[in-house]
């Protein structure tokens, strides 16, 4: 038996150094953990089966909601592989420079804009915690950033899917009546992060050690460099949407490449990714769903 087991590991081992193909059966984790992550040596991203729950996903849920929660943790676990780590790492498995100097100058930026952003963040009193009473911006820079890229994905993905399939009803309650679907959108991937209040003591072990800023400020940290916040909840200038913020994967528009297709399309809500009028690319999604859809009945 455990001359079996060794055969076995040795052939895994095998496998993996020379590029094989990737076993989909492997979820290298047990399905009752309500969490997900990526492995950029394996360029793989795993959702265990406890996570496609509440809070996160249910399939009654209108659209929005089922984006704001799952669908940003998707685009965070798939912004990973673009994080200060991320990069490191092509798309199959090897440690590798890929990008050129004057990528890693701009990621470089945009990553100190982070963490300078997020070293201001302080849940702790500094006259009594000193310096450990704020977020460490360089040890938590890695998922702030995958916090900021993937509400961006997620949304993108949210505004195709209603442009393709129309709006959801309104809910069938007085409150949440009085929400958009965008702003729904918000309040689910907020929802996500609710919690009763930590001690002191809790929270000064998380800002030492945990790769994680502190539950409010992935909230805080997303919503105010993401313009779509601003627009579905039409607060510009405020503290949740300042003027001043970090751009993550998102850069302005260089008028030199051209003037591209659609402007903004993180932004404002009626400029979309794909609209029916983009044939080839609507085809494309259309027979992308249909095939999924028949592959899970």
């Amino acid at each position: 038996m455990v001359t079996k087991a060794q055969t076995f590991a040795a052939y895994t081992s095998w496998d993996a150094l020379v590029g094989g193909p990737t076993n989909r059966i492997d979820f290298l984790g047990p399905p009752g953990t309500t969490n997900a992550w990526y492995q950029p040596e394996l360029n793989s991203i795993t959702f265990p089966a406890a996570i496609l729950h509440r809070p996160f996903y249910d399939p009654t849920w209108p659209t929005a909601v089922n984006f704001g929660g799952l669908g940003v943790v998707a685009g965070h676990e798939l912004t990973h592989g673009f994080d200060d780590q991320g990069v490191q790492w092509d798309g199959t498995g090897i440690l590798s420079g890929w990008m050129d100097d004057t990528s890693k100058s701009s990621f470089g930026k945009m990553a100190d804009c982070v963490v300078q952003e997020y070293n201001n963040f302080c849940p702790l009193n500094k006259t009594v915690y000193g310096t450990a009473a704020c977020v460490d911006g360089a040890q938590t820079q890695g998922e702030n950033i995958a916090d900021n890229g993937g509400i961006h994905a997620a949304y993108r993905a949210y505004r195709n899917f209603i442009n393709l399939y129309g709006p959801d009803p309104q809910l069938p309650d007085d409150l949440l009546q009085e929400f958009t679907a965008d702003q729904l959108f918000f309040l689910a991937f907020s929802q996500v992060w609710c919690q009763r209040p930590y001690p002191s003591s809790v929270i000064e072990r998380q800002i030492l050690v945990d790769p994680h800023s502190p539950s409010q400020y992935r909230v805080w940290g997303t919503i105010q460099n993401f313009p779509a916040f601003k627009d579905a909840f039409h607060c510009p200038s405020s503290a949740y949407a300042p003027d001043k913020h970090c751009d993550v994967w998102v850069s302005d528009i260089d008028s030199s490449y051209g003037e591209p297709v659609v402007k903004n399309e993180l932004n404002i809500k009626s400029n979309n990714q794909i609209t029916t009028s983009d044939i080839n690319k609507f085809n494309a999604y259309k027979q992308a769903v249909a095939f999924y859809e028949v592959r899970h009945q």
